[in-house]
C-alpha cells in the first residue's frame, strides 16, 4: 500500500482545523500547526510534501513570513505551499502568490475545491 503524501496544516482558528482535517484525513495524512512558530518546529522534525498556510495568523508569524522561514528548512524551497485564507480580492491574491506561495484558495471552500486542488498540485 502507497504511503499517504504528507500536508503540514497552518492555522491558528481550531474550528477551520477541524473542517479541513474532516476534508482531507482520509485521502492525505495531516499534521496541524496552530501557529507559524509552530509549524517551523514541526518542519524541522518532519517531511512534508505540501502546506497549507493560513496568512491571516494571528500573533507572531503571519503566513507570508512562515512560507519565507519554512522555504528555508530542508528541501522545502520548491514544495508547494498553498493560501488557505479569506482574501480574496484579486490584488491580495496577486500580492500572497507574489510572496512565496505558489497556490491559492479562498475561504469559504468546499472539500470538492480544496481536493481537486490538492489532488492537482501533488497527487494522492
Amino acid at each position: 500500500m502507497n504511503q499517504l503524501k504528507k500536508i503540514l496544516y497552518i492555522e491558528d482558528d481550531y474550528m477551520t482545523r477541524d473542517i479541513v482535517r474532516r476534508f482531507v484525513g482520509k485521502t492525505y495524512e495531516i499534521d496541524m500547526a496552530e501557529s507559524g512558530e509552530a509549524a517551523l518546529i514541526m518542519t524541522e522534525k518532519n517531511n512534508y510534501d505540501c502546506f497549507l498556510i493560513d496568512i491571516g495568523l494571528n500573533g507572531g508569524l503571519n503566513g507570508i513570513e512562515v512560507t519565507k522561514e519554512i522555504k528555508k528548512i530542508g528541501n522545502n524551497k520548491n514544495k508547494p505551499f498553498i493560501a488557505v485564507t479569506g482574501y480574496a480580492m484579486r490584488k491580495e491574491k496577486e500580492y500572497i502568490l507574489n510572496s512565496g506561495l505558489t497556490h491559492y484558495i479562498s475561504k469559504p471552500f468546499n472539500s470538492r475545491e480544496l481536493l481537486e486542488l490538492l489532488e492537482n498540485t501533488i497527487g494522492h
